[in-house]
This record gives C-alpha cells, sequence and structure tokens, in this order.
C-alpha cells in the first residue's frame, strides 16, 4: 500500500525567496500580458510552483531576478502559443481533478454555461450514487469538496490504490449518466422515486460566478444527507487516536460527506484542514481582498498590490502554496511535451513507467522545456540556461510529485540536434488489483457489522438482511457438514472470510490471466486508429526522420534526411517534403484525395504518381515516401504468415524475417507500435539489392494535430526551387497572392521553409529590426526551425506596430528561408477566448504613503530654489520619470547587446562576409554606445542629489574572444542598477528605499557599468 506523500521541504528557502519578490514579479506579469490581471497572476503562480518543485541552485544564479523574469516571459510565451490547441483538445468536465480544476480550465465564455450545467449534473449523480456506493461518496470529496486522494484515504480508512480505482469507477458512471441516466445498472435496479430522483437537473441558461456555482454545488450535496448524525464517541472510536482497524460502511460514509458538522469532526480528528479553507475560490481569477501578513523572506506583508515591489500578501502567499499543492497531488492520464512553448508530442500514461523520446531537429534552439497533462497542468519546467551539463553535454531536472511518483526530463544533444526524453514513474499502477482484495475487506466488515448487537441496534432497516444472512448461513453450514466436519465448528464470520479470499482468488485469476496478443488483430486495430485521426477539420503534421546504415568499405555509413508531411483540410490533400542532411529542400510530393499525385526533384520536371505500390518505392530507393504506419507495413507485404509480436513496456514490436538474406528485395521488416493508442512511431526495413544488405529506420520525431482554420493554405504549396517557371506561376493561389498583396494584415506570412538560412541572412533580419528598434523591449524573438530557417515572431500592441515590422522586413519575406509571424496583442487574446472578455475587475490598492522613497533628498534639493509647493511636487515627479527612463534605456540596450554577442561564437563572426559582419559591428556599437550614454546621463541627474559620482574598478580588457562574456556581465550590472532606481523611484508600501542609490556599491556599479560598455564599444570598431 502506498502511504500518501507530502511536498518536499525547500531546502533552499526557494518559496521565501520567490514571495519575497512577488511584487516585482507581478508588476513584470502585469506588462506582459498588458494589464491582464487573471493572466498576470497565473503566470506568478505557475513560476512559484515550477521554481519551488525544480529548486535551482541558487547560487550558480547570478542574476536571480533575471532569471524569474525570463521564466515568466517563457511561460507567457507558451500560454498564448498553446492557447488555440487548448480548447479543442480540453478534456470532459468530469475528469478534471475537481470542479475547481474545471472552472479554471473554462476559459471560453462561449463554453461557461455548458461546463457549469454539466458540474451541476455530476453532482447530482454523486448525490444519488452515494447511498448505495462509496464512489459516489469518493467522488463527492475529491470532485465538490476538494479533497486530495491522500486525503480521501484517511476520510475512507482505506489504501490510496482504492481510492483511484473508486475515482475511476464514479468517473465512468458520471460519463454516462450526462450522456443517458437511464443506462445505469443501480438506477434501473430502484424503485420509481430513485428513477424520477435520477433526471438531470434542467439546464440554467445562464452562467454563475465560480464562487457561487461551488456554494450551490455545496449546498446540492448538503441538501442531500440523509440518516442522523454519528454520535462524538462513535467519530472518536472510528477516527481518533488508537482506533482500531475498520472502514465506515456505505450509509456512514454517505453521510459523512453530505454533512458539514460531521466531516468536520473527522477532519478534526484525523488533522485535515476543514471545509472552510478548501476551494480558495480567489484562485480562480477574482482579486483577492489584500491582508497584511506573511509575505516573503524578510518581508512584513506589505509588498504586492499593484505595481507593488514587496513581498506577497498573505493571500497570495496561500494561492501560491494552493497551486503547488494541486500540481503535486495532480495525477496526468496523458503527458504532452513542449519545446519553446509549441506542443510537439502527446502519451498516454498507461503503465508504471512511460517514457518519451523527442529528436527536435537540428536547426531549433531550445530555450526551454515543458510536460504538461491532458488538464493542461504544467508538471515541468526545465530551462537549460539555470542547470549545469553533464559529462554528456545534457541537462537534466527531475521533480518529485505526490505517492512517489517522478517525473523527468533530458535535454542532449546528437549530432548537434537536440534531443528531449522525458521520463515519468507511477508506482499505483503496478497495483491495479488492491480495489480487488480491499472490496472483499469490505464484504467481511460489512458481514460482522450483521451480526454485531450495537450495529444491529443502530441500523434496524439492515436487521431484516442480518436475519436472512444467519438464515443462509445455518443451511449452508449442514451442507457442508455432509461432507466436512471440521468447518461446523467455525464461526460464522470466519467462513465469510474463507469464501471472500476465494472469491477474490477467482476474480484476480480471471483478470490477471491475458491471452496472447495476435499480431493481425493488432496491427488492424492500428489501421482503424490510423484512419480514424483523419478527422474532418483536423491537419496532422508529422516529422520522420529516415535514417540508411549500409556497410561501404568494411565499416558502417549512416546518412539521416528529414521528411515533414502535411495532410487534411478540406482538400484532403497531402504534401511531403524532404531534406538532405545539411537541412536543404531536395524533393516534394502531392497526393490528392483520389489516389493521384505527382513527384518534384530539384533541377528535375515533375512526374506523375498514381498507382505507385510500397515494393516500387522499395525498388526505386524512394523510402521517404513510405510512412512509418501499420497501413504501409501491410502494403509491403509484412504482415504474412510468420509474424512475431514482441510485448515490451508500453510498446508492441510487430515484425518477422521474410525471406533469406541471400536474396534481393525486403529481407525484414518490424514495426513499433504504442500500446496506449496504437500509434506507429517506428518502422525499420531491411532490404537486400544486388549483394549489399541496406537497413532503413523511419522514426517519427514529432507527431501533432491542429485545426484546419489554423493552417493556411499555402503550406500545401510546394517551394519555387521544386518547379519550374512556368508551374510556379500557374500553381501559386489567388489565397496566397492575397496573403502577399495585404500582407499588413496577416499573422503568419511564410509558413514554411524550404532552405536553411545563412549566417550573413540571419545578421541582415537582426539588422531590419534593430532599424525599428523591435529589438528593445517587445515581444520579438528570432530562432530557427527544425529546418534551420530562421524564425521571427512578434507580439505587438497595435496594428500600427505590426504593420511597421512587417514593412522593415519587406526586403526578407519572400525568402523561403525566413519564416516571419506578427501577432497583436488582440489578436493573441482573441485565440486564446478569454473567460474575462469584457469584464471588468476592481482592486484595492493598500499604499502607505503617496511619495517615492527618495522624496525627502528631491524635496530639500529642489526647496532650495522653489518655494511653491506644487512646483516642487512637478520638479520631484519629472525628476523621477527622467532616472527611470534612463535606467529602463540602459537595461534594454544592455539586453540587446547581450542578445547579439551571444548569438554567433568569435569563429562565426570572424566567418562573416564583409557587409554582414559590418552591420553586425555596427549594431555592437550602437547599444554600446546607446548604453554608455544612458548611464552617463543618469550619473550626471543624480550626481547633484545623491552624490553618484566616483570610479569603478578597472574593467578587465575586451576583445573578440570574451566579448560574449563581457555583455553578459554588463546586461548583469544593468539588473543591479535599474532595482535600485525602481526601488528608489517607486511608490510602494513600505518595499521601497533610497538607501540603494546613496550607496557607494551603487555609484561603482555605475562607472564600472559606463567603462565596461566604452571597452566592449572599442572592441567592435574592426
Amino acid at each position: 500500500m502506498l502511504e500518501p506523500s507530502e511536498i518536499p521541504r525547500d531546502e533552499g528557502r526557494h518559496e521565501e525567496v520567490f514571495l519575497a519578490r512577488y511584487g516585482h514579479l507581478r508588476a513584470w506579469a502585469l506588462r506582459l500580458t498588458e494589464g491582464d490581471i487573471a493572466h498576470a497572476e497565473d503566470l506568478v503562480h505557475d513560476a512559484f510552483v515550477q521554481f519551488t518543485f525544480a529548486r535551482p541552485d541558487l547560487g550558480r544564479i547570478e542574476n536571480l531576478d533575471g532569471y524569474l523574469y525570463q521564466m515568466l516571459r517563457n511561460l507567457n510565451v507558451s500560454q498564448i502559443r498553446r492557447a488555440r490547441r487548448r480548447h479543442e483538445d480540453a478534456p470532459a468536465v468530469v475528469e478534471y481533478d475537481s470542479a475547481e480544476f474545471a472552472l479554471r480550465a473554462s476559459t471560453d465564455p462561449r463554453d461557461a454555461i455548458r461546463v457549469q450545467d454539466e458540474l451541476r449534473q455530476v453532482c447530482h449523480y454523486a448525490c444519488l450514487r452515494k447511498e448505495t456506493s462509496k464512489a459516489g461518496s469518493v467522488l463527492i470529496l475529491r470532485f465538490m469538496h476538494g479533497y486530495y486522494p491522500g486525503e480521501i484515504a484517511r476520510v475512507l480508512r482505506s489504501s490510496r490504490e482504492s481510492i483511484e480505482e473508486r475515482l475511476r469507477t464514479a468517473r465512468g458512471e458520471a460519463r454516462q449518466f450526462l450522456q443517458d441516466p437511464s443506462r445505469l445498472r443501480f438506477i434501473k435496479r430502484g424503485d420509481s422515486r430513485a428513477a424520477a430522483a435520477a433526471v438531470a437537473p434542467p439546464a440554467t441558461g445562464f452562467a454563475q460566478t465560480h464562487e457561487e456555482l461551488l456554494a450551490d454545488l455545496r449546498r446540492r450535496v448538503f441538501d442531500s444527507r440523509h440518516g442522523a448524525c454519528m454520535r462524538n464517541e462513535l467519530l472518536a472510536a472510528l477516527y481518533g487516536e488508537g482506533a482500531q482497524k475498520g472502514r465506515p460502511d456505505c450509509a456512514t460514509l454517505a453521510h459523512l460527506v453530505s454533512c458539514p458538522r460531521c466531516i468536520d469532526e473527522v477532519n478534526e480528528l484525523q488533522g485535515l484542514p476543514p471545509l472552510s479553507e478548501r476551494y480558495p475560490t480567489d484562485s480562480l481569477g477574482v482579486e483577492p481582498r489584500r491582508k497584511r501578513g506573511g509575505g516573503g523572506d524578510g518581508d512584513d506583508g506589505k509588498g504586492g498590490g499593484e505595481g507593488g515591489t514587496g513581498g506577497a500578501f498573505v493571500e497570495e502567499a496561500r494561492r501560491c502554496r494552493h497551486r503547488a499543492r494541486d500540481t503535486f497531488e495532480h495525477r496526468p492520464r496523458e503527458l504532452c511535451v513542449a519545446i519553446n512553448g509549441r506542443l510537439l508530442a502527446a502519451q498516454k500514461v498507461g503503465s508504471v513507467l512511460s517514457e518519451q523520446k523527442l529528436n527536435v531537429g537540428t536547426g531549433e534552439e531550445v530555450s526551454f522545456v515543458e510536460v504538461f497533462s491532458e488538464q493542461d497542468v504544467r508538471l515541468l519546467y526545465l530551462d537549460p540556461a539555470a542547470w549545469p551539463a553533464g559529462e554528456d553535454g545534457a541537462c537534466a531536472l527531475s521533480v518529485s510529485l505526490s505517492d512517489r511518483r517522478t517525473l523527468e526530463a533530458r535535454l542532449s544533444y546528437v549530432d548537434s540536434a537536440p534531443t528531449v526524453q522525458v521520463v515519468y514513474r507511477d508506482p499505483l499502477m503496478a497495483a491495479a488489483h488492491a480495489p480487488l482484495i480491499e472490496e472483499a475487506e469490505d464484504g467481511i466488515e460489512q458481514v460482522g457489522a450483521l451480526i454485531d448487537d450495537e450495529s444491529r441496534r443502530e441500523r434496524e432497516r439492515e436487521g431484516g438482511r442480518a436475519r436472512a444472512f444467519v438464515a443462509a448461513w445455518g443451511w449452508l453450514r449442514r451442507l457442508l457438514g455432509r461432507f466436512t466436519k471440521p468447518l461446523t465448528v467455525l464461526s460464522p464470520g470466519a467462513v465469510a472470510a474463507v469464501l471472500a479470499v476465494l472469491v477474490v482468488a477467482a476474480l484476480l485469476f480471471t483478470r490477471l490471466y491475458v491471452p496472447p496478443v495476435s499480431a493481425a488483430e493488432l496491427l488492424r486495430r492500428a489501421v482503424a486508429a490510423e484512419e480514424s485521426e483523419a478527422r474532418p477539420g483536423l491537419v496532422l503534421h508529422r516529422t520522420v526522420f529516415v535514417e540508411e546504415s549500409k556497410s561501404v568499405g568494411g565499416r558502417s555509413v549512416v546518412t539521416r534526411r528529414r521528411v515533414e508531411t502535411w495532410q487534411g483540410g478540406a482538400s484532403r490533400i497531402k504534401l511531403r517534403r524532404l531534406y538532405d542532411e545539411r537541412g536543404r529542400l531536395v524533393a516534394g510530393e502531392t497526393t490528392n484525395s483520389d489516389g493521384t499525385g505527382t513527384l518534384f526533384r530539384r533541377g528535375s520536371p515533375p512526374s506523375e504518381t498514381n498507382g505507385t505500390t510500397a515494393h516500387e518505392l522499395l525498388d526505386a530507393d524512394d523510402i521517404w515516401r513510405i510512412e512509418p504506419s501499420a497501413e504501409s507495413f501491410n502494403a509491403l507485404d509484412a504482415s504474412v504468415e510468420g509474424l512475431r509480436v514482441e510485448d515490451r513496456l508500453g510498446t508492441y514490436i510487430v515484425g518477422r524475417e521474410l525471406s533469406s538474406a541471400s536474396e534481393d528485395g525486403l529481407v525484414g521488416a518490424s514495426l513499433w507500435l504504442n500500446k496506449s493508442d496504437l500509434h506507429a512511431y517506428r518502422m525499420m526495413l531491411v532490404v537486400r539489392r544486388d549483394g549489399v544488405t541496406v537497413e532503413y529506420r523511419l522514426i517519427e520525431g514529432g507527431f501533432e494535430k491542429r485545426r484546419a482554420e489554423d493552417v493556411p493554405p499555402s503550406i500545401y504549396q510546394l517551394e519555387p526551387e521544386l518547379l519550374d517557371a512556368t508551374q510556379a506561376t500557374s500553381n501559386e493561389s489567388g489565397a496566397a497572392k492575397s496573403q502577399r498583396d495585404d500582407g499588413a494584415h496577416t499573422s503568419l506570412l511564410v509558413p514554411h521553409a524550404s532552405a536553411v538560412a545563412s549566417a550573413e541572412l540571419e545578421v541582415e533580419v537582426a539588422y531590419l529590426l534593430n532599424q525599428i528598434k523591435a529589438n528593445l523591449g517587445e515581444q520579438v524573438s528570432m530562432g530557427r526551425t527544425t529546418g534551420g530557417a530562421l524564425r521571427v515572431e512578434a507580439l505587438v500592441e497595435s496594428e500600427g506596430r505590426k504593420e511597421a515590422i512587417l514593412r522593415a522586413l519587406g526586403p526578407v519575406l519572400d525568402n523561403p528561408a525566413v519564416v516571419v509571424e506578427v501577432s497583436t496583442v488582440a489578436e493573441a487574446l482573441a485565440k486564446r477566448a478569454r473567460a474575462e472578455s469584457g469584464n471588468v475587475t476592481e482592486r484595492e490598492v493598500v499604499v502607505a504613503a503617496g511619495r517615492i522613497p527618495a522624496d525627502a533628498e528631491l524635496r530639500a534639493h529642489f526647496a532650495a530654489r522653489l518655494t511653491d509647493d506644487a512646483r516642487v511636487d512637478a520638479e520631484i515627479k519629472q525628476f523621477a520619470a527622467r532616472a527611470m527612463t534612463h535606467s529602463r534605456q540602459a537595461l534594454l540596450h544592455a539586453s540587446a547587446l547581450q542578445r547579439l554577442a551571444s548569438r554567433f561564437t568569435p569563429a562565426d563572426a570572424r566567418a562573416l562576409g564583409t557587409d554582414a559582419r559590418a552591420k553586425w559591428l555596427s549594431m555592437m556599437r550602437e547599444h554600446a554606445e546607446a548604453y554608455r550614454r544612458e548611464v552617463s546621463a543618469l550619473r550626471a541627474q543624480l550626481s547633484p542629489v545623491f552624490d553618484a559620482g566616483g570610479e569603478g574598478a578597472a574593467s578587465e580588457a575586451v576583445d573578440d574572444a570574451n566579448a560574449p562574456q563581457a555583455a553578459e556581465r554588463l546586461l548583469q550590472l544593468s539588473y543591479a542598477q535599474d532595482a535600485a532606481v525602481r526601488s528608489a523611484f517607486t511608490i510602494s508600501e513600505g518595499g521601497g528605499t533610497a538607501a540603494g542609490i546613496k550607496s557607494q556599491q551603487f555609484r561603482r556599479t555605475l562607472a564600472a557599468s559606463e567603462r565596461l560598455a566604452a571597452k566592449i564599444e572599442e572592441a567592435y570598431e574592426h
């Protein structure tokens, strides 16, 4: 039996460190989300969970504020990129951990009424079912009252494994109840009143607030209470210290879960939180009332607030811890892996060990890795920059979850291609039959209760059943006495235990016996699963790596190519692209819904592919046109007699040797299928040609489903280099042409990449963005796609800014090696379909004083020459604004400088062409000079008031070799300076101070950063 586990203690005081910065983090999140309060606080809560779960080494993080800010920014990018998929892939309401989870996930206002009506129906089912099955009571505790599974096990005095089984049973019945209550057997067996009560509550036609709905659900549960409350001494005997082993029966449990007095008495006896502390409804998006109290390290609870810079309030800290406990207890049924915020793969959890391995592809820089559940709960966040690489160059992160579960992500590089491995272990999966034993134990306890005088007196309605049992037992004993005399001396309880053990043994035998898996049946089901994936309205995108291995001159030679396949949409067309080892597009194939198709190769005329068989593809060495699938496996005659199945952990391997190795043709084939959904993810073919044996491995690197409306029609247009001039002109559709003509109004201009971007092109794109200052504080990023193309993504405030970026990038928009995505905040929010849309949320902000921390010094300075208090106030406000602007601009230039310096190694920078190198050097000098100018202006402004002059320590020499390290150091100094300036010139409640800008350290930091910027500027003169 698994015992409930607790959240690991935070040895590095990560919780206190985070909560002490809550105000800063919340202010940053508000800027990232354009003032969206609910979204901002959700980001901060998620960051708290991942920071405290991962517990990075604080000694290795030189700039903790910068690390946390980058985490918030990454989480925000991930939120936006995944928003369009969440609504489509959302599980059923009853599949969420609790009603709170379901409400938190229902962000679409159009679904709010439906979700709430279904929650009421689930509540109605549970209230009916609790009278006849403990599964109904367990569902109420978990789904309505917010108990965690480990807590429920203590209330039922049961095993942790059996709770999962009862929850699974209850959720399955609840799903049927939502569809058709009459299908449930316990309703069919009931009387007419029970059948009438089973009618689901009518739809309301309106949506309540989350607090109103949760209160309404609890009220419905309490109204379903039956029977008298148990005496306190009976509860103490069952749940108190030194209580004898025993469990509450179904009727007792049904009363407990629907009686607030009784359940809170059990909570007190078991040391569990009372009902009043469960379901913190302010965590569902409503602003909390601000109370002073425990913030973070050294915080007096006066931080937070709108734009506040202090620690967390009591409510904020409680909500962060509540989110962490929710995540810690959450058991995923599916694991989804995202790279840089994009979902790449998903796998059902069906065994003790679940493992995924993704080949991200060359050219893709992995900034962060995330693992989500099917309920969109982020379970792991891995930032490679925060974790030391091992001897093999890989970095790994492991988090501990409840019930001894672990989740690990590992990022490694094989031949410069990123590979992500995710391993999830769930010991509960190994205890599938524990509920059967417990059901037998429950039966024995109930038999004992029937012959117990005290229980019979308290439950008169069961007396008749007890008498019937005694009579039946007497008859059975007389019958058995004819065969064996010793049995007559056994008590009824002992014989009942023997019979229960025999029943359990029979059940275990029938359930544990698994007939051999039929290869033919596996393939048939796999083909059916593949056909079901091609649903109308969905587009399938698949990445497959084709590895060819053969022996040449006594050594093994391996080549690796990549195939990108798009299939679906209104036209049902399939488009396949082939890229060589360098990421260049070399071939493509289009296949229509009627089976006709055309093959395109670089430098060759197109050819028709009508009726080409799989064997012909093998003979022509066109393996890349074969899908790793059950259908292809059958088409190769690989599924004939002699097929064998190897049953591995989470995988079926179907294969056989087809012929003698001395014959040409296909001599061996194997297909890997996921056990959970029979999805084929790998296929190996062994082919013999002219006496040479070649092994082909088709390995899936990614598989995703997209809504057809999210995929532009131009994704199905082959690149010009595969078409001659005539075809390129005729193949251009009106939709794609209108996209280019009206490019200012589209967010996805170039949806695919057909070539690898050169370093010179990368510099050109960066130079164009730099000309319009798109790299100073805006959410504009530039990276590489899996094919090696440049991907520019921007999230901007207005249509005007969007058009400005598109105009600036005009010279490269038609380049096939550049992918550009530009969206406005309004467009991104529309895709998220936020539930808060149109609502106005009021918040209370407590500010201790209306003056900035540096007010006294500034007031003394300006009062010496001004007598009008109003003018003094105006001067102070302008002074603070100018100082904040200089500090902020310096930080932005330092950040841009660091990104440019780290984009190319010194060797790569020296290898740039003359024109590209000149542009790169000019950008480096421009940002270094601008930084120095802003810091000099800040020093000059602060010096008369705060004596901000002084000399910093001598800076080391900067050259091509250490320029990236110098730029990183400059960014760290900038973060420290900006924090001191904001602390002095920002109004907050006890969270700011002017001591920083008056210190010798601050003066030395300003001088050192100015000198370092000058050194960097000199280093890039040539």
